[in-house]
C-alpha cells in the first residue's frame, strides 16, 4: 500500500485496524457524524471486506471514506465519509473524495453512489463539487421522515485515466 499525496493530504487504504487506530477512527467519526458514524463493529468489516481509506495531514487523521460494493451491478457505495470538525471547510473533503475516486478501478466499477439528507446543504455542496449528481429521491430511506437523495459520480474510464 503506497501513500498518495493530494496537496499535503496523504490517503491510504487500510485493510487491518489495530485497536488504538480503530478506537481513534470511531471517536473521530462520531465527532463528525454523530450516531450515523460507523462503529467498532463495522469499521473492521469495511477494512477487510470493502474499502477503507484514511486521509492524513502529517501524523493527524483528517478523515476517512468507507466504500462497499453494490451486489446488483457495477456500482460502489460510499457508506461513510467524514472530515474531522477541526479540518472542515479547508478543502480536505474534496481532496479525499478526489484521491479516492482516482484509486477506484474504472474497469471494474462504473459509478460511485452516496446518499445524503436533502437538508445537508454542506454535504450536497461537497458532493456536487466532487462531481456527484442527483439521480433519485429515497423517501423514508432510513426510517420515517429520514429522506435521502441518491447521488452518483461516474468513475473515469480508461480513456480519461
Amino acid at each position: 500500500m503506497s501513500d498518495i499525496p493530494a496537496g499535503q493530504l496523504v490517503v491510504r487504504r487500510l485493510t487491518h485496524l489495530e485497536p488504538a487506530l480503530l478506537a481513534a477512527l470511531v471517536d473521530y467519526g462520531r465527532s463528525a457524524l454523530g450516531e450515523s458514524a460507523l462503529d467498532e463493529w463495522m469499521l473492521p468489516v469495511i477494512a477487510s471486506c470493502g474499502l477503507l481509506y484514511v486521509g492524513r495531514l502529517g501524523d493527524e487523521i483528517v478523515g476517512s471514506a468507507e466504500i462497499i460494493r453494490c451486489l446488483d451491478g457495477d456500482d460502489l457505495y460510499l457508506e461513510g465519509l467524514y472530515i474531522r470538525p477541526e479540518f472542515q471547510r479547508q478543502g480536505f473533503g474534496n481532496g479525499l473524495l478526489t484521491v479516492v475516486g482516482e484509486l477506484l478501478s474504472p474497469d471494474e466499477f462504473k459509478r460511485l453512489l452516496v446518499t445524503v439528507s436533502p437538508e445537508n446543504e454542506a454535504g450536497l455542496r461537497l458532493y456536487e463539487k466532487a462531481g456527484f449528481r442527483e439521480i433519485d429521491y429515497l423517501p423514508d430511506r432510513f426510517g420515517p421522515g429520514r429522506h435521502r437523495l441518491l447521488l452518483a459520480k461516474p468513475l473515469p474510464g480508461p480513456a480519461q485515466a
